[in-house]
C-alpha cells in the first residue's frame, strides 16, 4: 500500500512579510504617540522656551543695531565739532555709553592725537587695555613708547617694547629699541633685527640701512 504525501494546508490567518512590516510600523507609531502623550507638557514647555529664545534674540539684534546707530551719530557729532573741549566731551560720552563698540576705539584714537600730553597718554593706555583688535594694542604700545622716549623716560619706553608685537609691527619696535641704546654693538644688533623683519615702510628701511652702514664704518 503506497503512502500518499499530504500537502500541508496553509494556516488560516497566517501573517505574511508585508503584514509583519505594517504591524511593526503600527507598533512604532503607537510608541511614538504614547511617548508624545507622556511628554506632552515637557514638549510644550520646550517649544515655549525656543519661541522665547528666538524672540529674545531678535530683540537683542534690534537693540544692538539701535545702539550702533546711536554710537555712530554721537561719534559723527563729535568729529564735526571744532571746539576741542566740546569734541573731547562728546568722545568721552561715546566711550562711556558704548565702551565695547568700534566707535569707542575710534574715540580713543582721536584723543590719542590731542595736544595735551596726558590726554594722549590716557587714550593710548586705554587702547592698550581695550578688547578690540590686537593691531590697535600694538600701535598704541609703539606710540606710547615713542611718547615716553620723547620725554626722556627710557625705562617706561623700553618696558612697553619688551614683548613681541605682530609681525607687521616688529620692524618699528626694533628700530625704536635701537634708538634707545647708546651701546654700538647693541644698536647694530637691533638694527639688523629690524632689517630682517617684515617691512612696510621704505623710508624707515632706507634709514636703517644707512645707519647700519655708518655704524659699521665707524668701528
Amino acid at each position: 500500500m503506497s503512502k500518499t504525501k499530504h500537502k500541508t494546508a496553509p494556516v488560516e490567518g497566517m501573517i505574511d512579510a508585508t503584514d509583519f512590516v505594517e504591524l511593526k510600523r503600527d507598533m512604532q507609531s503607537a510608541k511614538v504617540i504614547a511617548w508624545l502623550q507622556y511628554n506632552q507638557q515637557q514638549l510644550i514647555a520646550a517649544g515655549i522656551v525656543v519661541v522665547l529664545a528666538l524672540v529674545g534674540y531678535a530683540l537683542w539684534q534690534e537693540q544692538q543695531q539701535s545702539q550702533k546707530e546711536s554710537a555712530a551719530l554721537m561719534y559723527i557729532q563729535a568729529s564735526n565739532t571744532a571746539n576741542d573741549d566740546e569734541r573731547f566731551a562728546l568722545l568721552d560720552s561715546v566711550i562711556k555709553s558704548y565702551p565695547d563698540s568700534g566707535y569707542a576705539i575710534l574715540a580713543y584714537l582721536q584723543k590719542s592725537a590731542a595736544q595735551d600730553v596726558e590726554t594722549r597718554k590716557a587714550a593710548l593706555q586705554a587702547l592698550m587695555n581695550h578688547k578690540g583688535a590686537p593691531e590697535f594694542v600694538w600701535q598704541a604700545k609703539l606710540d606710547l613708547a615713542e611718547l615716553y622716549f620723547t620725554e626722556g623716560d627710557i625705562t617706561k619706553a623700553k618696558a612697553l617694547l619688551e614683548s613681541r608685537l605682530g609681525k607687521h609691527y616688529e620692524q618699528a619696535r626694533f628700530a625704536m629699541l635701537a634708538n634707545m641704546t647708546t651701546d654700538m654693538n647693541e644698536k647694530i644688533e637691533w638694527i639688523q633685527k629690524a632689517l630682517a623683519a617684515e617691512s612696510h615702510d621704505h623710508d624707515l628701511q632706507a634709514r636703517l640701512e644707512a645707519e647700519l652702514a655708518r655704524l659699521k664704518a665707524s668701528r
